[in-house]
């Protein structure tokens, strides 16, 4: 009869499945018990498309964070989009909210476009006003995957398109998401409008020279995408706005791609049925509107997507034989 440490020990496996939850607004992720990693996806809320209108500036406004925080990370947070510039030369200069996860769209050639941040986002691309004559054309907001593109005053004329989003396969097969929104333009004769980067961003509105155009719309839902610059009659070669930016896009799934060009972050380390709060970042809202038709300029709201790798563990009901702990040591499998 073998010498015993404590009473025999009886050892089972236990396997614990691959998790992945999505979350398209704010709530709380429970751990399940033997988890103690966390792969994320977390994308802010879009910037909104800008404009102008009755004399005022209309930059669009900057999308919400989105973020996870808990015991024992430090909070991981992706800043909201810049909102697109407007295409008023208005004072007061800078504007506000232009820079942000990724960069708003530039609404004239007199002011800068939006920077993005590293490692989640791009700028956004330059716009270009003529005056009293010839093409008005805003810049596309920066893209989770590349620069928003600059306005073209001269032939071909045409707004910036946003910036590309980014594709991750957190959730099994690959989704493009945090594309920037287009420029909006105000031009005599044919222009073509910015289209929104692939990932949500929104497609920019365009008026012909006091006829009617093309409206803007939003970036999509739960994409952070950014939102199309705004475009109306009521105020001649002022009118129009760039793009918004995307949300800051972070990623931490291994062999993926964070915004920016950034690379995939550390995966987290976490603790086994805790939770650990979830906030989704709304949209940034669009230019204000006068004209009869209704703006839909806004930036898409953000999204958190968590993954819990699978996990197979080992446990024992008891204390150890001393010939099971001799075997486990050999084996290398004694902690």
């Amino acid at each position: 009869m073998p010498r015993l440490i404590g009473s025999a020990q009886s050892v089972t496996s236990i396997s614990q499945s691959q998790v992945i939850s999505t979350f398209n607004s704010s709530g709380t992720l429970t751990t399940e018990q033997y988890t103690t990693s966390l792969q994320y996806l977390i994308i802010a809320g879009g910037g909104g498309g800008g404009g102008s209108n009755a004399g005022s500036n209309h930059v669009g406004a900057k999308g919400s964070a989105s973020s996870i925080a808990g015991t024992p990370i430090t909070t991981v947070t992706s800043e909201g989009g810049g909102g697109g510039g407007t295409g008023a030369s208005y004072s007061p200069y800078p504007y506000a909210d232009i820079d942000g996860g990724s960069g708003g769209g530039g609404g004239t050639t007199f002011y800068p476009r939006g920077d993005g941040t590293s490692g989640q986002g791009y700028n956004g691309g330059f716009g270009s006003r003529a005056g009293n004559t010839g093409t008005d054309v805003a810049g596309g907001g920066g893209g989770a995957g590349s620069v928003g593109e600059n306005g073209q005053d001269t032939n071909p004329d045409r707004s910036g398109n946003g910036g590309s989003g980014v594709a991750s396969s957190i959730t099994g097969s690959p989704v493009t998401r945090g594309g920037g929104g287009g420029g909006g333009s105000y031009y005599f004769g044919v222009v073509t409008t910015g289209t929104g980067g692939p990932g949500g961003g929104g497609t920019g509105g365009s008026t012909q020279g006091g006829g009617p155009g093309t409206q803007s719309t939003s970036g999509s839902a739960n994409t952070g995408g950014g939102g199309g610059g705004y475009a109306e009659d009521s105020i001649n070669f002022q009118n129009f706005g760039g793009g918004g930016g995307a949300g800051g896009y972070r990623c931490s799934v291994p062999g993926e791609s964070s915004g920016g060009g950034g690379s995939a972050e550390s995966v987290l380390t976490v603790v086994g049925s805790t939770p650990y709060t979830i906030t989704v970042g709304g949209g940034g809202a669009g230019s204000p509107v006068i004209a009869s038709t209704p703006s839909t300029t806004a930036g898409g709201s953000g999204v958190v997507i968590t993954k819990q790798p699978a996990v197979n563990v080992t446990t024992a009901s008891s204390c150890w034989d001393i010939r099971q702990v001799y075997r486990q040591i050999k084996a290398d499998d004694w902690v």
